[in-house]
């Protein structure tokens, strides 16, 4: 790979970003492991709800500020602060009428997402959804600024101030406890963004009324699309919350808790190619700019017209090379999930959750979908039109699979009818992606995916036989260790044969020329 290639570029923006969501997952993962002892399972099924409910808010209330700043930030010269500024200022609006209404409509959301225990703990609900929203532009400034390591140590900070916050308030208080010190963390994250604006570690200028309404005018319509994805996302947690007890809640939430890993490996990588595909896009604008006699016809069906060759091509191999990453991950994670779930959730979170465990294996098919980051190549293309009308599209597709899956089998219904959504909505997504870029080859990326998949299916047929011949932590680490080895090694095998092909190739081609 040269070094100097774009998907080289991926690869070192890339990489702080990964090694601290990395970091972050053993927060992320130890966190409710320790809540799931600090409270019985009433109280961890209400701990979900108070996050379920500050998430969807969280994720709607940015109404796109936020993810604008990945689009205005790396093209936006010396007037960028002025976004910066109206981005905080607007979700500073935005938040404190959302903790108020949180407030006023928490008896009657109380009463809807199980036992009530929401509506005692509406005070600390508001405080922790108002504060996380204000101070949610915090990554995505210091990354859409170039601050890769930055803000890989702000994701890291962020979980671990989070993790210690909610364990010292259970441990101190139980679910009231718990929930303080949310809003202690809350709090303590709007400090942080306050400090970086002072110190200007983030950029300041004035705001402008025609700069705001260029950000409403991209930001809105993602919003909107935000609204719908968040709505099929978020349905089946919120339908199987009001569906059955606190209790039955737990079950299903520890049956998804490794979910969070696809955000940990899939979102540093999404962000950073929507980084460079922003600015691919700006370089073809401006180079269209300075020679549009030089520029090429319009392709057809892709959004923001003329598009150079060169630069469809750049984007392709920024799109191959962050599927590879992704595949390389999340497609080994869903092989040991498959491995070691029915040993490990036992272990990990009491013989009280045995029941989550054909729910884990279930569950864990949504894994090896998120290796196409489609939705942030649509974004970076400005294709917000698509992205609004296709997540109402299978919003509505998954809450009716969902709904129906739920009255047909129960918890497992619920889980299987998001999966098939989710399948749908990447096909279409995978095939709109490829007329936004405007190529002819398939996003599918086969001859990236081909050797992974290979490798992760043979790594684990000896991790079977380990896994199958002990029992407890024993099987389960050395199926591990056997896994790895195995994948990693079948991994290097490939590399070194591709490379040596196009070595030969390369002095095959040079002999040719020479003669």
């Amino acid at each position: 790979m040269a070094t100097g290639s774009p998907v080289g570029k991926l690869a070192r923006q890339a990489s702080p970003l990964f090694v601290g969501r990395v970091a972050s997952t053993a927060l992320t993962f130890v966190l409710p492991l320790a809540l799931a002892r600090l409270l019985d399972p009433s109280g961890f099924g209400t701990y979900k709800q108070l996050f379920l409910v500050s998430q969807t808010v969280l994720l709607v209330g940015q109404i796109g500020l936020s993810q604008s700043l990945y689009y205005f930030l790396p093209g936006g010269g010396r007037e960028r602060g002025a976004y910066v500024v109206q981005t905080v200022g607007g979700l500073a609006f935005l938040a404190f009428f959302a903790g108020v209404a949180l407030w006023c409509g928490a008896p009657w959301l109380g009463g809807w997402l199980g036992d009530g225990t929401l509506a005692r703990l509406r005070t600390p609900l508001a405080l922790l959804t108002a504060g996380t929203l204000a101070a949610a532009p915090i990554e995505s400034a210091l990354l859409s600024e170039g601050r890769v390591g930055a803000a890989a140590v702000s994701y890291f900070a962020n979980d671990a101030l989070r993790a210690t916050a909610l364990l010292v308030g259970a441990r101190s208080g139980g679910i009231v406890g718990l929930a303080w010190g949310a809003a202690c963390y809350a709090g303590a994250r709007v400090l942080i963004l306050g400090l970086l604006l002072v110190g200007r570690v983030l950029p300041l200028a004035t705001p402008s009324m025609a700069r705001f309404r260029a950000q409403l005018a991209y930001a809105l319509p993602f919003a909107g699309s935000v609204l719908l994805y968040v709505a099929q996302r978020q349905f089946a947690p919120y339908a199987v919350s009001a569906y059955v007890t606190p209790g039955l809640f737990a079950v299903y939430s520890v049956a998804l808790f490794h979910l969070p890993v696809v955000d940990i490996v899939f979102a540093p990588i999404a962000e950073v190619l929507v980084m460079r595909l922003s600015q691919l896009r700006a370089a073809e604008q401006g180079s269209a700019a300075s020679t549009p006699e030089a520029a090429p016809a319009a392709v057809k069906g892709v959004p923001g017209g003329t598009r150079p060759a060169d630069g469809s091509v750049a984007s392709l191999a920024e799109w191959d090379d962050a599927v590879d990453k992704l595949a390389s991950v999340l497609w080994p994670g869903a092989v040991m999930g498959w491995l070691v779930g029915g040993q490990l959730l036992p272990l990990l979170f009491t013989h009280r959750y045995d029941t989550s465990v054909p729910l884990f294996f279930l569950a864990t098919l949504e894994l090896p979908m998120w290796v196409y980051p489609v939705d942030g190549l649509l974004r970076a293309r400005g294709d917000m039109r698509f992205l609004f009308v296709w997540n109402g599209v299978r919003a509505a597709l998954t809450a009716g699979l969902v709904l129906a899956g739920i009255h047909l089998f129960g918890l497992s219904g619920a889980i299987g009818g998001g999966l098939v959504g989710e399948g749908l909505s990447r096909v279409v997504m995978l095939r709109r992606g490829r007329r936004t870029l405007g190529v002819a080859r398939s996003l599918a990326a086969v001859p990236t995916l081909g050797p992974i998949g290979l490798a992760t299916v043979l790594a684990a047929l000896p991790a079977a036989a380990v896994r199958y011949g002990r029992s407890g932590w024993g099987g389960i680490i050395g199926a591990g260790l056997v896994y790895g080895l195995c994948y990693l090694g079948l991994r290097l095998g490939w590399y070194y044969r591709t490379r040596r092909q196009a070595q030969a190739e390369a002095q095959l081609q040079a002999g040719a020329a020479g003669a």
